[in-house]
């Protein structure tokens, strides 16, 4: 089994209703979500450079004015990219979840002045480059799983 499901299988089941409130407040993901992101991912993840180099490909049509927030070729940043996808992927099966990390890098991105727009753009042109790379398995259930993390994140990431 892929490490990124195994995560999620892993996950300890919560039993309380407060437990499961804590949760929903964090990240309003369901198991079933959380799933289908995971299985995107583990489709995307032996070409994760690449599939990364085409986000940022299509971010910077979108609004070429992001290009110079972005400092160093697309290729570095699509590594940059990908390990952060990897950590978003972790921490789905994990309480705490990525919010601390998120928040770091949401105030890194203010000081390069990226704005909550930005990452309207950037949720496009993520949603945009999994039907290219997934194509008839990224089914409408599983962008309605994406766009909720990416609504979160960006709430998050924006304080």
């Amino acid at each position: 089994m892929p490490a990124a499901l195994h995560v999620l299988d892993a996950a300890p089941k919560k039993s309380t209703r407060r437990a499961r409130s804590a949760s929903s407040k964090d990240l309003s993901l369901t198991t079933a979500q959380k799933r289908l992101i995971l299985n995107s991912f583990v489709r995307l993840e032996p070409a994760l450079d690449l599939v990364a180099q085409l986000f940022f490909l299509k971010l910077f049509r979108l609004d070429p004015g992001l290009r110079k927030k972005f400092d160093g070729p697309v290729e570095m940043q699509a590594r940059k990219f990908s390990a952060g996808a990897k950590l978003a992927m972790i921490s789905l099966g994990h309480e705490d979840g990525l919010a601390p990390t998120l928040k770091l890098l949401g105030t890194r991105h203010r000081q390069m002045g990226i704005r909550a727009r930005h990452y309207r753009t950037m949720s496009r042109a993520l949603i945009w480059t999994l039907e290219r790379s997934l194509d008839k398995s990224f089914d409408r259930d599983a962008r309605d799983a994406w766009n909720t993390m990416l609504v979160h994140f960006t709430k998050v990431m924006t304080g």
